[in-house]
């Protein structure tokens, strides 16, 4: 930078009679000119350049961790313009404010880590990485991830993670949901994982997202938003140690309620080595959550209401992709209350794949099951064990299933049913319709494309059988009524015995303009009840 000596400087100096070292320092910032560039700019004084930048320096702070920079923050808290904190180690005994202050330098209140944002400007996002996150997953993060996520929160800004970073975790991560009394902070807590994997090794959910509204709590408290973005979980640490109840993410908790005021979103989530149930929600209320591009390699995505009076719902699934076992299904849905209902509806599945043993609907007690989508799916059923289907809906007890729509599904390579619905005790079931299936490759003897066992009011339209089915028909109905099954075709490899199956107590089931080849009849008819069947084409 160019510096010059003012004419008024230089006559003062060289007529003090002092040496030119002592002359130097006669100098004063006000009276040495400043210029950024040769020419083209306004030259002013060094001091005045110098004056644009606070330091909390300027104002004595030490910075070696003994000495207590209280004073120093504070009298810098009080000037124009923000403060830079150079590089080290400040001991206050108050919160430093947002946005106030920057720099590397390191603030601590104690034994924790205060926040100092990294960059001047406004503050649009906190910096995880503030609070001392560990270099590497072979050290615990858990406390200072938990600081980082306790801070964002609490001011409702964004909390970002280190790109790419592998971040351990020891202990669950909680996120605190809505609010708990009146006067607690708003809650819109987002996250911007930047590709971070975050390595879990807990016993329990690596992040929870907590609600903090009980039941019986002032209304409007459970209002809250939360949103996930561009995060990975990795359950390699857990699993290897077999620890219980593992698992990537858990919304909701037993007793308390969240809605999200607009749906709260995660996007761009994968998951992967926890071989255990990996994603879960439960909770008194759950609702108004939004899951776009989720991928679950392995433990699948649990959704339960087990508690009395619980809704969980309003749930959308955009193109997820999710894997899982006959022990830990990619997709279970139960609902089980004992005393007051518990209910499980409007939850939209959109083009999302399904690998492995594949998606289980569950209601028994009291529980209630309805308004369910699924749009679009693909169960892939590679290499699955003898018995395990790609959709099975049970119910018993005293259960409810209602309006539950498959449209345009894509079923290949299981050695169970491709879809069994089975009903029990007092359960009712209304309004259930397959249209569109495309169903390939049922390859044990004893599984059908579709049954319905004492499974009423359903609907199954314009589906197509093909390739492998070597069970002796397509459709099976046992002890079920008012069942209708149109505009369907039957063609596989080899041609089945029947297309249809119907037997037991079933009445009211209609056969109407199919297509089939079959070698022995087009129905196999043993039932009690009325069975029609028009303007079927068999070849």
């Amino acid at each position: 930078m160019p510096l010059a000596m003012t004419a008024a400087a230089a006559t003062a100096a060289l007529t003090s009679g002092a040496s030119v070292a002592q002359q130097s320092s006669l100098v004063d910032a006000k009276d040495v000119g400043y210029s950024p560039v040769d020419g083209g700019t306004v030259a002013r004084s060094v001091q005045n350049k110098l004056r644009e930048g606070l330091s909390v320096k300027d104002f004595g702070a030490i910075g070696d961790g003994v000495a207590d920079d209280s004073g120093a923050f504070a009298q810098a808290a009080a000037a124009v313009g923000q403060v830079y904190v150079p590089v080290g180690d400040y001991a206050v005994t108050a919160e430093p404010a947002l946005g106030k202050f920057y720099g590397p330098g390191r603030v601590r209140i104690g034994s924790a880590r205060a926040y100092v944002h990294p960059l001047p400007g406004p503050v649009n996002e906190i910096h995880a990485d503030v609070f001392g996150l560990a270099a590497n997953e072979y050290a615990d993060s858990a406390a200072a991830l938990q600081a980082a996520v306790d801070y964002a929160n609490d001011r409702a800004i964004a909390l970002a993670l280190p790109a790419g970073r592998r971040i351990r975790v020891d202990a669950t991560v909680v996120v605190k949901l809505a609010a708990a009394a009146v006067g607690d902070p708003a809650r819109r807590f987002l996250l911007k994982g930047n590709n971070c994997e975050i390595m879990a090794n807990v016993a329990g959910p690596a992040l929870h997202l907590a609600p903090q509204c009980p039941v019986g709590g002032v209304p409007g408290l459970e209002v809250g938003y939360f949103q996930v973005d561009n995060l990975r979980f990795n359950g390699y640490f857990a699993n290897e140690s077999g620890l219980a109840g593992r698992c990537a993410i858990k919304i909701g908790e037993i007793g308390k309620k969240f809605a999200g005021f607009q749906k709260c979103q995660l996007r761009d989530v994968f998951a992967l080595g926890f071989n255990a149930p990996t994603i879960k929600l439960t909770g008194a209320l759950t609702r108004m959550v939004n899951f776009d591009r989720v991928v679950v390699n392995d433990g699948g995505l649990e959704i339960v209401a087990n508690e009395d009076a619980s809704f969980i719902g309003d749930l959308d699934f955009n193109n997820c992709q999710f894997g899982g076992t006959a022990a830990n299904p990619p997709i279970r849905i139960e609902s089980a209350g004992a005393g007051a209902s518990s209910e499980i509806r409007g939850v939209r599945f959109y083009g999302s794949v399904i690998y492995g043993p594949g998606t289980l609907l569950y209601a028994h007690r009291k529980g209630r099951i309805g308004d369910i989508w699924f749009n679009s799916m693909q169960w892939e059923g590679n290499s699955n064990p003898v018995g395990a289907h790609a959709l099975w809906i049970a119910l018993d007890n005293n259960a409810d299933l209602f309006q539950v729509f498959i449209n345009d599904p894509y079923v290949v390579g299981f050695n169970g049913n491709a879809m069994l619905f089975e009903r029990f005790g007092a359960a009712t079931v209304k309004a259930v319709s397959v249209r569109g299936a495309k169903i390939n490759e049922i390859m044990t003897a004893q599984y059908r494309p579709i049954v319905l066992t004492q499974f009423d009011n359903t609907s199954i339209l314009d589906c197509d059988f093909f390739g492998q089915i070597a069970a002796d028909s397509c459709v099976s109905v046992y002890n079920a009524s008012n069942v209708a099954i149109s505009r369907c075709r039957s063609t596989p490899n080899a041609a089945t015995p029947y297309f249809a199956e119907i037997s037991g107590s079933s009445n009211r089931v209609l056969l109407a303009n199919n297509i089939a080849d079959t070698r022995t009849d087009f129905v196999a008819n043993t039932a009690s009840g009325s069975v029609v069947t028009d303007n079927n084409i068999n070849f």
